[in-house]
């Protein structure tokens, strides 16, 4: 059958070993994670190599001189406050912590308008300052000892007025209504009145981001990703804390309380086996600030129906998951990037000090020695037989030993924003091993990505010289799906959800040519993508697999490592095996290599793709799509389940204006 892999290309099952990355840089390596006392030296290693960058007066620490979206004086203040984050649960906790007057030291020179250190006031809607004041809020709020009672009377008035500034601009309209929350928080525990109705206008607007009963959209955009977790949820969880200390409104933390208790048992798929988290979404580069989430429930005490040998093994193994990655720099100042030093897929408010919302992931260590997050055994991930169907989410989730992947079905806009967006939000499929690779263009100007459909106007394409040695049919697909500004993904849907297992989207590459999209979730490694395509003009079409790690090679990929030919391609590194098959269609089988750091996991990576040219009129392709860092991979795909078939029918016969 068309597809068929054989036994040939079969190799024994073995594990993989880890990538060879060297992690001496690390803050984390060598730390076993295990216990509290672990922990609590995590967030002491993580913020040693801050201090060589402080300033003489302590409100700026300047970690790199790359720029952001905002002034270098906001990024300095990014690099005082964030480390808060772990600095108080780990204060609130009991832990030591032996830096405190450096921080009084920095709030006192950074709120006086005299001082070179001066941060500045907020000046506008998206201003930076109101995202790090709310670190401050924070630590007004549950360690007032440390950062208020120390300062003089003309020190805390400078405070409280630098702080107020949140109240004096509305933020934007997403996740930063929080941080207003925050600092009235810090400023109520310590008798300083602030704007109560702004507050409430706050809290109200975050009422309307929630989708479902536990999940949020991230405001206007409505894009679905981790800023559920570690903002709207762990926010709320700080709050309900604070809450315990007579702050806040009562019946609003027990709202935060009980929609954080019912996220938890969604969230958990999220995570692999082995502490990873699948990524996706924006702002990755807070790395396992991704399981905060789990920390906060322990901090504020709310049961979520997970045993707490469950939420502790979630948020320990993940942070073990980073202990080896190479995410520092050389002198341990944690770097731009996900599993290396990546610039390529941040955003363009990422800053030098930007990673340190990292410390989010400490939140348990302000629980005490006696709770159950801290005595009970760490316990692993129940065996989930079957995928999982997340509807609030947009998601459909398989998971086995080895990773978690998720099928993403989401309204949205068709806009590529942020940054590499189409990357970060509308690709098929996700995976915890594979990560995502971002649409980057190679030395050839070609640009070749991952878990995606490509399409590019066959009248409108040109030739890309330079093409390697592949058959001239496939060379000349790749090269006008590459072709610049003539290349479509699928950026957003016009509909779109999740159906037992099926995830489904309705999307427009061009005004005239519709692509109805059913992604069936077989198993973790497996997966089977059915399009109906319907076209007014000539179309070349890529569709792509996940990336593997794969070391580069001058000019074609390693025949050894490589099989393609017609209706298959698979590629077998040290990382895994990465395979697609077409079920339907006529389509020719390649492997090419990724730019250079488009990946997330791996700056040198290689996916299997198949090709195909498209006539004027209907269309039908499916394919089955494998990855497994176990190389398992059998001799036949599986076909295309007739629940996939029946739900194409109906999405296509839906007529959209």
């Amino acid at each position: 059958m068309q597809g068929q892999v054989s036994s040939d290309d079969r190799r024994k099952n073995r594990p993989l070993p880890p990538s060879a990355s060297d992690s001496r840089a690390n803050p984390l390596a060598g730390n076993a994670l295990a216990t509290r006392s672990d922990v609590r030296r995590a967030v002491r290693d993580l913020y040693e190599p801050l201090r060589r960058h402080i300033s003489p007066g302590g409100a700026r620490v300047r970690l790199g001189s790359f720029g952001a979206v905002f002034e270098e004086a906001v990024a300095e203040l990014e690099g005082f406050a964030r480390p808060l984050y772990g600095i108080v649960p780990l204060t609130v906790g009991g832990g030591e912590f032996e830096h405190w007057d450096r921080i009084v030291a920095g709030l006192e020179a950074g709120t006086d308008p005299d001082s070179a250190e001066y941060w500045g006031p907020v000046a506008g809607r998206s201003d930076q300052r109101m995202v790090e004041q709310a670190a401050i809020g924070l630590a007004l709020a549950f360690c007032p000892e440390e950062v208020w009672e120390p300062l003089g009377p003309a020190a805390q008035r400078r405070l409280a007025g630098w702080l107020s500034g949140v109240f004096e601009h509305e933020p934007p309209k997403n996740n930063w209504q929080f941080f207003r929350v925050l600092v009235a928080l810090g400023l109520e525990r310590v008798g300083v009145p602030f704007d109560g109705a702004a507050v409430t206008a706050s809290l109200d607007r975050l009422e309307r981001y929630r989708r479902g009963e536990h999940w949020y959209v991230d405001g206007q955009l409505g894009n679905v990703d981790y800023y559920v977790p570690f903002a709207f949820h762990t926010y709320g969880l700080y709050y309900a804390a604070a809450n315990d200390l007579g702050l806040g409104d009562d019946a609003r933390a027990e709202a935060c309380r009980e929609r954080a208790a019912g996220f938890a048992g969604d969230f958990q798929h999220s995570f692999a086996p082995d502490g990873a988290a699948i990524p996706l979404g924006r702002s990755l580069t807070y790395r396992f600030a991704l399981a905060s989430f789990w920390g906060a429930l322990a901090w504020s005490d709310v049961d979520c129906g997970l045993s707490w040998g469950l939420v502790r093994g979630l948020s320990l193994r993940h942070l073990r998951w980073w202990a080896d990655k190479p995410i520092s720099d050389r002198d341990g100042v944690l770097s731009v990037g996900f599993a290396y030093d990546n610039r390529l897929l941040a955003e363009s408010y990422n800053s030098p000090a930007s990673p340190y919302w990292c410390m989010k992931a400490f939140a348990a260590l302000a629980a005490a020695d006696d709770h159950p997050f801290w005595t009970s055994q760490e316990e692993e991930l129940p065996p989930l037989h079957a995928p999982v169907t997340l509807p609030d989410a947009g998601w459909v989730v398989a998971r086995d030993g080895h990773q978690a992947v998720a099928l993403v079905a989401q309204t949205a806009p068709d806009l590529d924003s942020p940054e590499q967006g189409a990357a970060k939000y509308r690709k098929f499929a996700y995976s915890s091993v594979f990560a995502f690779s971002g649409d980057l263009a190679d030395g050839l100007g070609i640009v070749h990505t991952d878990s995606m459909l490509a399409l590019a106007d066959a009248d409108g394409a040109h030739r890309v010289t330079g093409v390697d040695a592949l058959s001239e049919r496939v060379a000349w697909l790749l090269a006008q799906t590459g072709a610049g500004g003539n290349r479509r993904v699928r950026l957003g849907s016009e509909r779109a959800g999740v159906d037992d297992g099926l995830a489904w989207s309705t999307w427009r590459p061009w005004p005239d040519v519709r692509i109805d999209t059913v992604c069936v979730a077989v198993d973790a490694a497996w997966h089977v993508r059915l399009h109906r395509i319907r076209t007014e003009r000539r179309l070349h079409a890529i569709e792509s697999g996940f990336a593997l790690g794969y070391s580069p090679v001058l000019g074609a990929p390693d025949p050894d490592a490589v099989r393609a030919g017609a209706g298959i391609a698979v590629l077998r590194t040290e990382q895994g095996c990465s395979a697609i098959a077409a079920l339907e269609g006529n389509r020719d089988g390649a492997v090419r290599q990724l730019a250079v750091n488009a990946n997330l996991m791996h700056p040198h990576t290689a996916v299997p793709i198949l090709c195909d040219e498209l006539d004027v009129g209907e269309h039908r392709l499916a394919c089955a799509v494998f990855a497994s860092p176990v190389d398992d991979l059998p001799d036949e795909p599986p076909a295309v389940p007739p629940g996939a078939e029946a739900l194409l029918e109906r999405i296509g016969d839906v007529e959209i204006s």
